[in-house]
């Protein structure tokens, strides 16, 4: 066998591991980069459906106690006032207390 022969089946196969080793790279950098994007994508979604329950927590407790507080108001009104000066003395309510109605234009 030639030395040059040897030399260029040597070369050629190190060539050869050299391309594995850059294909292994390149496949494990775009397998890392997928993994993180799913990661990531995932951690997001968990962080919004969190926030989310967060929130909704929240607003059916602030809808709490803001019943709580209405009926604290309705609850000393009542004792504040009493049930005879309720009514208006034969006297017809302001427009702005019946409620506002938009009257219809007749043809």
């Amino acid at each position: 066998m030639n030395s040059t022969h040897a030399w260029q089946a040597l070369a050629k196969e190190l060539t050869d591991a050299l391309w594995l080793g850059a294909w292994f790279l390149y496949g494990g950098l775009v397998a890392c980069g997928a993994c993180w994007c799913v990661g990531y994508g995932g951690a997001r979604a968990w962080e919004e459906w969190d926030h989310d329950w967060v929130r909704r927590r929240e607003q059916r407790r602030i809808d709490r106690e803001a019943a709580r507080g209405l009926r604290a108001i309705e609850e000393f009104l009542q004792r504040q006032i009493p049930a005879s000066s309720n009514a208006l003395d034969g006297e017809e309510l302001p427009s702005a207390a019946k409620g506002h109605r938009r009257r219809r234009r007749q043809p």
